[in-house]
Formats: C-alpha cells, structure tokens, sequence
C-alpha cells in the first residue's frame, strides 16, 4: 500500500507545461496558437518516437480519441498526475493510464476552499463563481471509464456541465471548448464571515485564518497549533463530522452555484 500524501503539501504536484500522462510518465505537449490540440507535437517520447503529435500517440496506444473522451476542468489536486494514478489504481476495473492533461484560463470562474475536511486531513479545494475572475486551470481529456473512476472518488463534490459562454475556458492554443464539465463542492464555499468567499491557500495559512473563526474552546484546539498537529486532527472523523457542521454553524459558508453565472455582455 502507498504511503498517504502529506496533507499540508496538498494540492500536490500539478505537470509543469500541458502533456499526456502515458503510465509512470508524462509527456509535454507543444501547443501553438492555431492548432488544433490533436495535432500538438509531443516535446519528449521515452520509449515512444514514433509518436508525433498526440491523435497519434493515442491511436498508437489504441485508446480512446480526443473527440470521444470529455473534457474536465482540474480543480486542486484533480490537476496532479500522481493523483489520478493513484484514484485510477483503486478503481475495481482497469482504467488506462493515457490521459491528456491541457493548462486553460477559465474565465469567470475563481478557486477557493470547500466547507469540509477531506478524509486525507486537508480542506480541499472547489471553484466557484466569480464574475471577471480568470484562473489558470488544468483540463483532464477522460475516457469513459476514467471519468467513472473519478466520479467515484469525488463524495463530496457533484460534476456538472459547465456554460462555455457564460464561462469560457481558453486552452494554451487558444482552443475554446464548448463542452465542459468540473465538479463543484456539495458543502459550499468556505468565506471570510462577511460573504466573501476566501482564496485558495496553502493548508497552514488556512489554519491560522480558521483559527480566529468563532468562539469555543474546541475552535482552538482544532485550528491551533502547529501545522502537523492541525492536520493529524483533522485526519479523524469525529473532527471532520464536527467542521461540516461547525462551518456553517460559524457563518463561514456560502453556498456555490453555477446556473447563476451571468452570460457575459
């Protein structure tokens, strides 16, 4: 068994450039404005040098097309390839290790923390709406059985369909998909306590804002403290049974939803 990812490092390792996870390895991708995704080249090919761009490293690797796998938008560590290996992995049936994985601005759209505690001990995070925001995201191209996969591991978030117009994803070529989808937290948005929602942060600094959040003992037991002591007690589940309850208890919640988002004008 896999040793557990350190919480306080989440969201983990994100790629570095746009490329294809193809096993262990990950591929960068070339991407230019003006071509079309499938015909970006691959940068590096291991063991694979017959692959010139990636309709052809997908055909070669005999799975699914780009037109027929969905695109969805990475929020957290959804955007790490040792993350989705490892959710792939637990799947009870195979799931294919090729996976495009493109870096888009995702306009109208801004990342903050969701109004619970991942079983892993981190608050993870979830988008939300935000007209004039833009946020640099990562775009998993999913075969079918992938997305299953996924779905699986995501209790706490909904996937759902996400407007192209009214928030426009632009890829690294200037691609715009029309369909997209990304998953949405079901428990909320964590804010301020004023109705603004807080910006993603790393899980210490996140600690340190929750820990001036309410009154009560317990609050500061919680929230206190060394980083690795906070995490450790969140990685329990009286602590996150008590945060689902305890943040909207604290007003620090609003809750997220997308059909909202105005049609730009």
């Amino acid at each position: 068994m896999s040793t557990p990812p350190d919480p306080l490092l989440y969201p983990w390792d994100p790629p570095q450039t746009s490329g294809v996870m193809v096993g262990s390895d990950f591929l960068p991708l070339q991407l230019t404005a003006g071509r079309e995704l499938g015909e970006s080249p691959l940068l590096a090919s291991v063991d694979m040098s017959s692959f010139r761009c990636l309709d052809e490293a997908l055909a070669e690797a005999n799975v699914a097309p780009l037109d027929s796998r969905s695109a969805v938008v990475s929020i957290g560590s959804n955007s790490s390839p040792n993350v989705l290996r490892r959710k792939f992995a637990q799947y009870p049936q195979p799931v294919s290790g090729v996976l495009p994985l493109i870096r888009g601005e995702l306009h109208h759209v801004a990342v903050g923390h969701s109004a619970h505690v991942s079983q892993g001990g981190y608050i993870a995070a979830t988008p939300y709406p935000e007209k004039g925001e833009c946020t640099t995201v990562w775009v998993s191209w999913l075969d079918e059985r992938q997305l299953m996969a996924l779905d699986e591991t995501e209790p706490n978030y909904r996937r759902i369909q996400l407007d192209g117009g009214a928030c426009p994803l632009v890829l690294a070529n200037g691609e715009r998909p029309v369909a997209l989808s990304l998953y949405e937290s079901r428990w909320g948005v964590l804010t301020d306590g004023d109705g603004g929602a807080l910006p993603f942060m790393d899980q210490p600094a996140l600690f340190r804002v929750l820990a001036g959040g309410g009154a009560g003992e317990f609050v500061g037991s919680v929230f206190e403290g060394p980083p690795e002591l906070v995490a450790g007690q969140l990685g329990t589940s009286a602590v996150q049974a008590w945060a689902r309850d305890w943040f909207p208890a604290a007003g620090l919640v609003a809750q997220v939803c997308f059909d909202s988002v105005p049609e730009p004008g």
